[in-house]
Formats: C-alpha cells, structure tokens, sequence
C-alpha cells in the first residue's frame, strides 16, 4: 500500500514538473507572439501612413497636371488663332494678286490642263508600247502554258501506249535506241521492262519530231520544196528573225534613248510567235475554200507512225487506227509549243533535258523511293523542264522534268 502511494505521489510530481514547463513554454510562446503581433501592428501602420501619402502625393500631381493641360490649352488655343488669322491674311492677299492677275492666269491654267492632258496620251501609248507581261486571258500566260504542257504530256503517254496488250515490240531495235541514249537499265526479251521502253519511245519521238523541223528549214533552202501555204511558217519565223536583228542594230547605231525601241523587240517576238503558236500549222485554206491537213504536219505525223511502228507492232486494226490517228494533232502541239510558244514569254521560257544527271526531285519526276535518290542518276529524261530563268536563283518551274532512274554503278 505504501509502495503504491510513493508510485501515486512520483507520477503527481511529474506531471507537475511537465505542467510548470508546459507553462513556461506556454508564457515565452505568448511573450513571442506578442511581440509578433506588435512588429506587425507596426508595420501595417507604417504602411498605412505610405499610402496615405502617395495617395495624397498623387492627388497633388494630377492636380498640377491639370492645371498645366488647362494653360497649355489656352496657349494652344491662342496661338491657332493667330495662325489662323495670319492664315486668312496671306489668302486675301494672294486671292488679291490672283484678281489682279486675271485673264493671263486662267490662260495660263487651259494651258496647263492641255499640256497635262497630252501627257497623260502620251504616258499611257507609252505604258502600252513597253508593257510586255501577258494579260491572265492570253494563252500563253504561265498558269494556262503550264496547262496545255501536262495535256501534251498525256497525249505523249498515250500515243506510245503501255505497250500493251496485243503488241509486239522489237527488243532488238530497242536496245539499239537505248544504247544511243547511252541507258544503263537492261532490256531483255525476258524481262522488256515495259515502263523503262516506255520512256524511251516518248523521248524518241520528241526529238524524231523536233528534229523535222530543221529537215523543213533544210528542203526550203535547198528549194526542194516552193515557197508558200507549206512554208508560211518557217517564211515568217525567218522574216521576223530578220526584223528583230535589224531593229536591234538600228537602236545601237542611231543615237538617243528610249524605252519602245527595246520593248518593241520584245512584243514584235511575243506576238509573231503568239500568232504561230495559235494558228501555226493548222489546216491550210486552199483558194477553193476547201480545208486540209497542212502538208507538213502530214508528212511529219506519217513519218512519226512508221517510226513508231518500227519499235512497237500494234496488233488490234481498230486500236493501231485509233492511234496512228493521235499523231497529227501530237506533232502540232510539240512544234506549237517548242517552236513558237516557247518565245512569247518574257524571259523566254527555256527547256532542259538532263543526261546522267543526280536525282533532283526539285527538278524532276519520277518513280523512285526517297531514301534512296542519293544513289540513282538520270538514266534517261523523256520530257524537259519547262520555265524561265532556269539558272537563276529566281527560276520559275512550269513543269518538272521526267526522268527514268538508274542505280549509280560502283567500281
């Protein structure tokens, strides 16, 4: 029982001791906080007394501002009506002179007005004798050039065929054509690789047509063939030559400066070869009134089909008809086009055909997979690049050029 009393007494004796210094940590919390309170109560009350002073600080502020906006206003105020005044002043008395003056100033003025009118005649003949960019309606502006190249391009495709079904083609002929063009890719009776010949017969007919127009130039001037309806052409391609060579040589042999002379050469170009290029080797009017094939389209698209029958036999009756009969219209629009059209714009447009060239897909079209360009070259190009300034940082690309890939060989 006693032993239990001492255990009571010893655990009322510590919690006494904990309570006082609970107590004391309690008081020196308060005392803190107190003081806490204070600093902060101090504090507000220093900014209390800022903002007083800034809000009163600021009232002063925009009351001087006022006051100064209000005489700035009134100096404002007076110094326009002086100016105006003074303004009112010069007027009268220029109104005076021009009174004085009468007559003579509204003659003076018919004068003026005559002279500005004439120039004004002048200013536009002018901008009208020196403007050579083609007018959005004109054939041969670059959107609806750029047009009738992709639709010379599919009658290109369609009239060498997929060389297929019912046709025969002469691999031997073939190859002989490919090694001309110096192609690497293999064509076997096995393997004719079809898409590759393909390429290769348009390419031979754009330079088989291309190059009767200088066998035309060649029968005119062996006079194996009598000037008129068949050569008007090559007479007016030749006369304007002859008249863009003579006004250039007046221009740098007759003195004085002037923007016609040089846009003259320019728009007697375009449009000579705008004419050519919309009427040039269409059907010939005969004096009777009767209308036929121009003999030199006749002569060119018969050429062209037993040239083209040489590589590729067409079996079907109907179907080798059908395409033979594609030919006049193919030859017309390639002479049309590189011929003549190609002269209108200004720059002239330019062509390009590349040879072992690397793949530039900037460029060029073709069928190739992109992580593997840096190892293809152009085995051959059946269509050229068309544009202007082909060389120049600000070339403008109407089509690209299609090219047939090969695999660089290594050593």
């Amino acid at each position: 029982m006693l032993q239990e009393r001492k255990k009571n007494n010893f655990i009322i004796e510590k919690n006494q001791k904990e309570k006082q210094e609970l107590d004391s940590k309690l008081k020196i919390l308060k005392e803190n906080y107190q003081r806490d309170i204070n600093q902060l109560n101090g504090r507000y009350n220093e900014l209390e007394l800022t903002k007083k002073n800034m809000e009163r600080d600021m009232e002063n502020n925009i009351k001087n501002l006022e006051q100064q906006l209000r005489e700035q206003r009134i100096k404002f105020q007076q110094e326009f009506k002086q100016a105006l005044e003074k303004y009112k002043k010069n007027i009268n008395n220029i109104r005076q002179r021009l009174d004085e003056k009468g007559n003579g100033l509204r003659d003076l003025e018919d004068e003026n007005s005559r002279l500005k009118e004439e120039a004004s005649k002048y200013q536009s003949a002018l901008g009208v004798a020196t403007n050579t960019r083609l007018g959005d309606g004109d054939q041969n502006h670059s959107i609806k050039l750029k047009n009738d190249i992709l639709k010379l391009q599919n009658t290109l495709d369609n009239y060498v065929t997929h060389l297929k079904p019912n046709m025969d083609l002469n691999i031997k002929e073939i190859q002989k054509l490919a090694q001309e063009y110096g192609c690497l890719n293999e064509i076997t009776a096995e393997n004719p690789n079809k898409i590759f010949v393909k390429a290769i017969l348009q390419r031979k007919v754009l330079d088989y047509v291309r190059g009767f127009s200088h066998e035309l130039h060649n029968l005119i001037e062996s006079q194996k063939i009598t000037r008129g309806p068949l050569t008007l052409e090559s007479d007016i391609v030749s006369k304007a030559s002859e008249l863009l060579k003579l006004i250039n040589f007046f221009s740098v042999t007759r003195a004085g400066t002037d923007e016609v002379t040089d846009a003259s050469m320019i728009k007697i170009r375009q449009q000579v070869y705008g004419i050519l290029g919309n009427r040039g080797f269409n059907n010939i009017i005969d004096d009777d009134g009767n209308m036929r094939m121009h003999d030199f389209i006749a002569l060119v698209s018969n050429e062209l089909n037993k040239m083209m029958n040489h590589y590729r036999k067409i079996n079907d009756p109907n179907r080798k008809e059908q395409v033979d009969s594609m030919a006049p219209k193919l030859v017309q629009d390639i002479y049309k086009l590189f011929w003549f059209r190609i002269n209108v714009q200004e720059p002239k447009t330019e062509c390009e055909l590349f040879e072992n060239n690397m793949i530039n897909p900037n460029l060029m079209k073709g069928s190739w997979n992109e992580d593997e360009i840096d190892k293809l070259r152009v085995d051959i190009c059946y269509f050229p690049l068309v544009g202007r300034n082909l060389n120049s940082s600000d070339a403008k690309i109407f089509t690209l050029a299609k090219v047939f890939p090969r695999y660089i060989r290594r050593i």
